[in-house]
């Protein structure tokens, strides 16, 4: 079949699906998008309903968006079950996606992040959305403008190939009783990279035999994407010799230069948990979800501990913006056999009463509302009496789109970075090599 074909019966699908709302079916209240929710408060405007009077299963497939058994699909779509009995939504797992494809037997719908929509579009498993969107007076300027920016990038002819559903957001974890002990200020909101260098370097000291380490950075290529920096530029080339990755290792050695921060067995990064579970390291720049899972199990594991968080740090030069925006998406297969059933549930999760729902619960709002996210986790209360409205004072960064090379690509950021750390090689020195290795890399596999 043609592509023009396709997408005029794409188009009498959906026109089939707009009449047979028309005419009477089912409906419910409340659960369509509205047109103008943004944090203005515009008036909100109903669209056509889609009707779902049979039983229907909707096949959703999670590539990497953190679905994995019935916990995290009631925690996701327990509005879309309520309002929608006729809907059963059957999590597909113990099959790749690509096997599934070879099978024939594609999903109605993907869900993932936008790290991986690359290679889901090579896989031909996202249909273009922007009918759908214009069908149902879906109002984009209601999302995260981040997130959205992010999904319009990689349509290179305007393509919109899938809609967001729930947001991650970059913070600043701290352990207040590192801080207590050592009578050091806590940290605030949207601090520079050097500010939260110069507090880590007054907490990161030895203690009646314990070394307190004050601040893991991360690694290199989550701390460049404050600069929405990936591994290739527009032109396809290599970006690592260049003024942001420069700035970025920059930072990473001034906080590796500090006695005390590399450990036994050249150890140099710590993570989350050291900060959680062993509670020696003070400051971690996470992921908000990530946290709250985690903060959580510890509570009711009897490790409590004094924390708090702050808004994610930033670059000196891009104040106000720190770690690049994380989002999940749904996308409908443009040969998915239950389209309508799939719209639906797109329609009613980006809904405001889904969405609340969800961020009262683990799941952040992807809704552009800031009281709404100031409820998130308020089901839990592990934000009671928590700087939460402080993390949204800083803004997601501008996401990099993802390339094919970048599996690879950052293996040479990882060498160059612990040349820097450990062999005393230079900064200019160690990424004009790591560009070097993959801009041969990126021309041998174009040359395959």
């Amino acid at each position: 079949m043609t592509k023009k074909k396709k997408a005029m019966y794409g188009s009498m699908a959906l026109a089939a699906v707009i009449a047979l709302t028309s005419c009477g079916g089912q409906s419910d209240k409340g659960g369509a998008p509205t047109t103008g929710a943004s944090e203005a408060g515009a008036s909100q405007t109903t669209v056509p309903e889609l009707a779902i009077t049979e039983p229907v299963t909707v096949k959703l497939y999670s590539h990497y968006a953190a679905i994995n058994n019935e916990n995290d699909l009631q925690a996701l779509f327990s509005t879309v079950r309520e309002k929608h009995p006729n809907i059963k939504i059957e999590l597909i797992k113990g099959i790749t996606l690509t096997d599934m494809i070879a099978a024939g037997e594609v999903p109605d719908l993907v869900a993932t992040t936008h790290f991986y929509m690359n290679g889901l579009l090579q896989l031909g498993v996202a249909g273009d959305l922007n009918e759908f969107v214009k069908t149902y007076k879906v109002d984009l300027a209601q999302f995260e403008p981040q997130a959205i920016n992010a999904v319009k990038s990689y349509g290179k002819k305007g393509e919109l190939y899938g809609i967001p559903y729930t947001l991650n957001y970059g913070v600043l974890l701290y352990n207040k009783d590192i801080f207590n002990k050592f009578g050091v200020p806590y940290p605030k909101d949207g601090m520079t990279w050097e500010q939260a260098i110069d507090l880590g370097k007054r907490v990161t000291r030895m203690d009646s035999g314990t070394q307190f380490i004050g601040l893991d950075l991360g690694t290199d290529r989550t701390l460049a994407r404050g600069y929405s920096l990936g591994t290739v530029d527009s032109q396809g080339k290599a970006a690592f010799d260049s003024d942001g990755y420069k700035k970025t290792l920059t930072l990473m050695k001034n906080v590796y230069d500090i006695p005390g921060m590399i450990g036994d067995n050249k150890k140099y990064t710590y993570g989350v948990d050291y900060l959680i579970k062993d509670q020696k390291l003070a400051m971690f720049p996470s992921w908000l979800a990530a946290i709250t899972s985690r903060l959580k199990a510890v509570e009711e594991a009897g490790q409590a501990f004094d924390w708090d968080v702050a808004g994610h740090p930033v670059f000196a030069d891009k104040p106000g913006i720190g770690r690049e925006i994380e989002f999940q998406s749904l996308m409908v297969p443009p040969t998915a056999k239950n389209k309508e059933a799939a719209y639906r549930v797109i329609l009613t999760m980006i809904g405001e009463q889904s969405q609340s729902v969800m961020n009262k619960d683990r799941n952040l709002t992807i809704l552009n509302k800031s009281e709404m996210k100031n409820q998130f986790s308020s089901n839990t209360d592990i934000f009671k009496g928590k700087n939460l409205a402080g993390v949204f004072s800083v803004k997601p960064a501008e996401a990099p789109i993802a390339s094919d090379y970048d599996n690879e690509n950052y293996k040479y950021l990882r060498e160059a970075t612990e040349n820097m750390i450990f062999n005393g090689v230079d900064i200019n020195s160690a990424l004009r090599t790591a560009n070097e290795k993959a801009n041969k890399y990126i021309d041998e596999v174009k040359a395959r």
